[in-house]
C-alpha cells in the first residue's frame, strides 16, 4: 500500500498530536489547529534566488528512455550524494513507499 497525506493531515492533530514545527509554501491551507499562516516579508524572493542559483541546484534532463526505478537507482548511488529531490511527487508514481 502506498502511504499518501496532503499538508494538512501532515501538519494537523490527525496524524501528531504535538508538533514542534511545521513547514511548507505559504498558504491558508495549513490545518486549522495551526492557524493562520504569516511569513517574513522576502521570504517569497529567497526561495526564487535559492531554487535559481546554480551554486545550490542542478537539474538533469531525463534520456527518453528513463524510468522511475532508473532515476531512484541514479540518485541512490549519485556521488556525491543528492540531498534534495523536489516535486517528483507526479513522477514516481505506481510504487509503494518500500519500494521507493
Amino acid at each position: 500500500e502506498k502511504v499518501s497525506a496532503s499538508g494538512q493531515d501532515l501538519g494537523g492533530e490527525m496524524m501528531f498530536g504535538k508538533r514542534v514545527g511545521f513547514s511548507g509554501t505559504p498558504s491558508d491551507l495549513l490545518p486549522e489547529e495551526l492557524g493562520q499562516c504569516h511569513y517574513d516579508e522576502g521570504v517569497d524572493g529567497q526561495i526564487i534566488h535559492f531554487l535559481t542559483s546554480e551554486s545550490i541546484v542542478s537539474s538533469r534532463i531525463l534520456g527518453a528512455e528513463w524510468s522511475v526505478v532508473k532515476v531512484l537507482s541514479d540518485i541512490a548511488t549519485a556521488n556525491p550524494p543528492f540531498h534534495v529531490l523536489l516535486d517528483c511527487g507526479a513522477l514516481v508514481t505506481g510504487l509503494s513507499n518500500y519500494d521507493v
